[in-house]
C-alpha cells in the first residue's frame, strides 16, 4: 500500500512474530496428540505441556510489544501526515486493514497447517481473536499521535 504506514520490514517482522506464536500453538497441540513409547520424553513434554498456557500467552506478549514498537518508532510519522492533510480517519483505517491482513495471513496459514495435521483449530482462533483485542486497543494510540 502506498500510503501505509508499515514498510516491507515492518510487515515482515510483524508476520514473523504472529507466525512464531502459531507456531508455538501448533507445536503444543500436536505434541498432544503423539504417542512417544519413550518414558523421559513423554515425561519431559508432559512437563513443557503443563505450562503451555503460560508460554503461548508469553509470546504473544511479546507480539503485542514488537507490534506497540513498530508503532511507537511512526508516532512522528502521523504526525507529520496529519500536518500535510491526511486525517487519523484515513491512517487509523489503513493501519487496522493492514494488521488486520497480516494477521489474517498468518492465522490462515496457521489453520491450513493444522487441518493437515489433523489438530484441532480452536486454540489459534481463540489467539487470533486475542490479536484482533489489541488491534483494536492499539487504534488508540494512533488517536494520541495526533497532539505529538
Amino acid at each position: 500500500m502506498k500510503k501505509s504506514l508499515f514498510r516491507f520490514v515492518d510487515r515482515f517482522e510483524l508476520w514473523i512474530s504472529y507466525s512464531l506464536c502459531f507456531a508455538l500453538n501448533i507445536v503444543f497441540d500436536y505434541t498432544k496428540t503423539l504417542s512417544i513409547e519413550s518414558h523421559f520424553l513423554q515425561t519431559f513434554l508432559k512437563q513443557i505441556y503443563d505450562y503451555r498456557l503460560y508460554i503461548i500467552f508469553l509470546f504473544s506478549f511479546i507480539v503485542v510489544i514488537t507490534q506497540y514498537q513498530i508503532l511507537y518508532k511512526k508516532k512522528l510519522e502521523i504526525y507529520c501526515r496529519v500536518l500535510v492533510g491526511d486525517t487519523l480517519l484515513a491512517i487509523a483505517t489503513r493501519y487496522s486493514i493492514d494488521c488486520f491482513v497480516i494477521l489474517g495471513n498468518a492465522c490462515i496459514l496457521s489453520v491450513i497447517i493444522q487441518n493437515i495435521l489433523g489438530i484441532n483449530a480452536q486454540n489459534s482462533i481463540y489467539l487470533t481473536c486475542l490479536f484482533i483485542a489489541y488491534i483494536l486497543i492499539s487504534l488508540r494510540k494512533v488517536w494520541k499521535f495526533e497532539n505529538f
